[in-house]
């Protein structure tokens, strides 16, 4: 299963009453990893995808569209198939009525998925901001290049991200795409990343 993400049955037969009609494509899966010297346990990681799309008449890509990934299981499954029905997502919201139905092995596949991303990337700008007293921050921005599919729909909620950007959560198989991060792609995704609000989680790990 080298570099290739293989679902199991159960997981695929879970999904197919989705109607959102998908098709594979080519993405960037953007991984941005952020340490702190101070007031931090572990780093933070946050997911973000790049879809690369070219003019109809032009040989020549556009501004690539970047939003927001979920590689981690924080959300409900009502959320998650709302998403895939092409519905409002709230992904930070729980109530009462917040299903969890996902299948059994749904956490082994971000698992998988989250491993993959990690394992063929491509580190692609570090960023370093400093404070008084002594604060210091680094942002490692990665890109790794898949294919696959992915529920997007527009987000419903109020918190880390703003009502109606486009969010997104994996679906199906994924693998790695070699080699495609050609020159004209570089200049397009090598964008600075300096200004750019990354912070659609508040997810961190110690690893």
């Amino acid at each position: 299963m080298k570099n290739k993400l293989i679902l199991l049955l159960l997981l695929l037969n879970s999904f197919s009453g989705f109607t959102q009609n998908l098709t594979e494509k080519d993405f960037v899966i953007l991984t941005f990893e952020m340490d702190r010297n101070k007031d931090s346990h572990g780093t933070f990681i946050y997911y973000w995808v790049a879809e690369l799309e070219k003019y109809e008449k032009v040989d020549e890509y556009k501004e690539p569209i970047i939003y927001s990934l979920f590689l981690h299981e924080f959300y409900g499954s009502d959320q998650l198939e709302s998403c895939c029905l092409g519905k409002e997502s709230y992904p930070y919201n729980m109530t009462t009525g917040t299903e969890f139905n996902f299948p059994d092995n749904y956490s082994d596949y971000l698992t998988e998925l989250r491993e993959l991303v990690k394992k063929d990337r491509q580190k692609i700008q570090v960023i370093k901001k400093e404070w008084k007293d002594g604060y210091r921050e680094k942002v490692t921005v990665y890109a790794t290049p898949v294919r696959g599919k992915v529920c997007a729909c527009e987000f419903g909620g109020d918190r880390f991200l703003t009502k109606g950007d486009r969010i997104s959560f994996p679906k199906g198989n994924y693998e790695i795409i070699k080699d495609y991060l050609t020159k004209e792609k570089r200049i397009l995704l090598y964008k600075d990343f300096s200004d750019f609000d990354y912070s659609n989680t508040d997810y961190r790990t110690g690893k």
